[in-house]
């Protein structure tokens, strides 16, 4: 199932937490939908990657998940840039320094961090993550 948001962006398959209605107002749940999800190689085979290649994920909170999904194809990128949050914004997520040391141990390494938002004590509540892979 995923939470339908009000704002379509922040719509995920894990329920939305107060702290994303508190940040980033008029994004409350309003109904869920059942969807199809699979891994990525359900979807797309090794030979449909050109190099170099990125891995873009913008999944509100699921990102483990869905990087976990990616494992078996992950070799054929060269890049991962995926939003991260450093509250929970949505129930059980995975936080950002998880995926950071979920990702290092795919053989990649944290690259860059680019829109960070804050909230008004100036703590970064999510950014994205730029990470490339390590040489061989």
């Amino acid at each position: 199932m995923i939470h339908l948001s009000a704002r379509d962006d922040s719509s995920s398959l894990l329920e939305i937490g107060d702290a994303q209605s508190d940040y980033f107002p008029g994004t409350h749940e309003v109904g869920t939908l059942e969807v199809a999800v699979g891994t990525l190689d359900q979807f797309l085979g090794d030979d449909e990657i050109v190099r170099p290649s990125m891995l873009k994920l913008d999944v509100q909170g699921f990102e483990l998940q869905a990087l976990a999904g990616c494992k078996s194809m992950i070799h054929n990128f060269d890049f991962i840039y995926c939003e991260c949050s450093f509250v929970e914004l949505y129930k059980n997520q995975r936080l950002a320094g998880e995926v950071i040391d979920y990702v290092r141990e795919l053989g990649f390494s944290l690259a860059g961090i680019y829109n960070p938002s804050y909230d008004g004590d100036g703590n970064c509540i999510q950014a994205d993550l730029f990470f490339n892979k390590v040489a061989a």
